[in-house]
């Protein structure tokens, strides 16, 4: 049955309503419920898959997902959006004149690859989609998918309207689901996790203290079913073959930030990847941060020369700034990421 009247409450209700809820959810699978339930009430659907994205590099670094696809069908998806093979895939969402997609049964232009992915869909008992893509000044942030199953009442062009009026909203609700959330120290230490990716996209090798890891992590990040143990690192891998250059993405967890990177080893695009999964290192960190918290680039500058150890008038000169402008720039920092000071933030990266 598919959740929701359609009736019970208004877009513009919804649009006031995500940002809030969101920014109170305290995991991935919370945040995709709580933004599930509040969009029932205008666009019914049976089921949903919700993506973060890095917003620097534009990789994966979160997914949410219920009554969704099977881990094989994503794959599928995974390796035909990257390999842009898919029709409208977020991509050319994000610079279209509708952030909103219907794909499947209530497509407006069907095609071969609409076609194709409707019988992925089918092969899984599902019969329409409607993607939406949210992304903030032209940076992708994210995605949502929601599913409807097969003989359902496909999603309607009015719907798609209705759909690519919330995307600004549930765009706000993604980034406050990870910026209202103070930074804090990394909980746990753990060794880097290592998975290899052999040409024909089967995992080849793995760490045992990596598995380990994974287990341990990715329930905030990813499914949790030992399924889904490797399913993130579909989509970064599919990266790397598309342009057989290095891969980053840094995902926000429960436990602190960790990055995932992918690299190709022979340098070519069908050769074996070697995908790491670590703590974020300060340097790899800062730029997702800067993103998701609004840090301005004079601010940023500012934490990196922190980072590099350097006191306050130090910075100054160095940067041709007053010691109060520096200070200035570190307490807009200290506000925007919830710490307490200079120590806690330096602790956080």
């Amino acid at each position: 049955m598919v959740l929701g009247t359609g009736s019970t409450c208004s877009v513009d209700a919804v649009s006031r309503a995500v940002p809030e809820a969101a920014a109170r959810a305290e995991t991935v699978a919370e945040l995709g419920e709580v933004l599930s339930r509040h969009l029932a009430t205008v666009l019914p659907h049976d089921g949903y898959l919700l993506s973060g994205f890095d917003p620097v590099t534009g990789a994966r670094c979160f997914l949410a997902c219920e009554n969704s696809y099977s881990t094989p069908a994503r794959r599928r998806m995974d390796r035909a959006n990257a390999l842009g093979r898919t029709r409208r895939p977020v991509a050319d969402l994000l610079h279209g004149p509708c952030p909103a997609v219907v794909l499947g049964a209530g497509a407006q232009d069907p095609c071969p690859d609409t076609r194709r992915l409707h019988g992925i869909m089918a092969a899984d008992a599902y019969g329409s989609e409607l993607c939406i893509a949210l992304s903030r000044r032209g940076v992708a942030r994210g995605a949502l998918v929601l599913l409807r199953e097969r003989g359902a009442r496909p999603f309607s062009p009015s719907e798609t309207v209705r759909a690519a009026e919330l995307a600004e909203p549930l765009t706000a609700a993604v980034t406050r689901y990870v910026a209202d959330k103070p930074l804090r120290p990394r909980k746990i230490h753990l060794p880097p996790a290592i998975v290899v990716i052999g040409r024909n996209d089967e995992i080849a090798g793995a760490t045992p203290t990596g598995r380990e890891a994974l287990r341990g992590i990715l329930p905030g990040v990813y499914p949790a079913g030992e399924q889904e143990l490797f399913s993130f690192v579909w989509h970064i891998t599919y990266t790397v073959r598309r342009t057989g250059m290095p891969a980053i993405t840094r995902a926000p967890t429960p436990l602190g930030w960790f990055s995932l990177q992918a690299h190709p080893l022979d340098g070519a695009m069908t050769g074996d990847v070697v995908v790491t999964l670590q703590p974020a290192p300060a340097a790899e960190l800062l730029p997702a941060l800067a993103q998701w918290y609004g840090i301005s680039p004079r601010e940023r500058t500012v934490v990196e020369q922190a980072l590099q150890g350097l006191a306050a008038k130090q910075i100054a000169r160095r940067l041709d700034l007053s010691p109060h402008t520096v200070n200035d720039h570190f307490k807009a920092v200290y506000r925007k990421t919830g710490v307490t000071g200079r120590e806690e933030l330096i602790a956080c990266l």
